[in-house]
């Protein structure tokens, strides 16, 4: 299973994150969400549906949809069923690739430190926390939890919840100027 078909993660929320990197406009932004989303729901996708929901005409659709496929984030697949709009160049980019939300090593070290394997409610939430908190802090966060023996999710959010409130950054860490 590709990371961006786990259920822990939020293909949408990803795409706002790297909107700036992946260099959408924004009708091509919003025509992605709109298929991801049809996707997930299982509903029908043309180029009539698209352009009624992203209210473009239906030529604005089909430039955006061609830039997609020329970017490598859309391929269309059609059989004798039914078309299939698929995201998976979207998600399978080098920023995509190389991106720390989804560093499977995190999920690794918390594994590794707790002694088992994680719950998807846990990857959740450790996924959440990479969206918006440097993932050395995080892992910080970690060791500080095992240092004290107090290896629970809930002891670790205390942790950043406390650091973000006192200013406390990867560099004052690493500089020793915490407490």
């Amino acid at each position: 299973m590709k990371w961006y078909e786990t259920n822990y993660v939020n293909r949408r929320d990803w795409v706002f994150d790297h909107l700036e990197f992946l260099g959408l406009n924004e009708s091509q932004a919003i025509l992605v969400l709109l298929i991801d989303f049809m996707n997930e729901k299982n509903i029908p996708i043309s180029l009539e549906v698209l352009g009624k929901k992203a209210s473009m005409n239906i030529d604005a659709v089909n430039q955006n949809i061609e830039a997609l496929c020329q970017k490598k984030y859309l391929d269309i697949l059609a059989s004798a069923k039914e078309v299939k709009f698929d995201l998976s160049g979207l998600y399978n980019t080098d920023i995509a690739k190389s991106e720390s939300v989804l560093d499977t090593s995190l999920f690794d070290a918390f594994e590794s430190e707790f002694g088992r394997t994680l719950s998807s409610k846990e990857m959740a939430k450790i996924a959440e926390w990479n969206g918006h908190i440097d993932r050395k802090l995080i892992l910080y966060a970690l060791r500080d939890a095992s240092a004290y023996q107090h290896l629970s999710l809930a002891y670790i959010d205390k942790i950043l919840t406390s650091w973000k409130e006192k200013g406390i950054t990867v560099e004052k860490i690493e500089e020793g100027k915490y407490e």
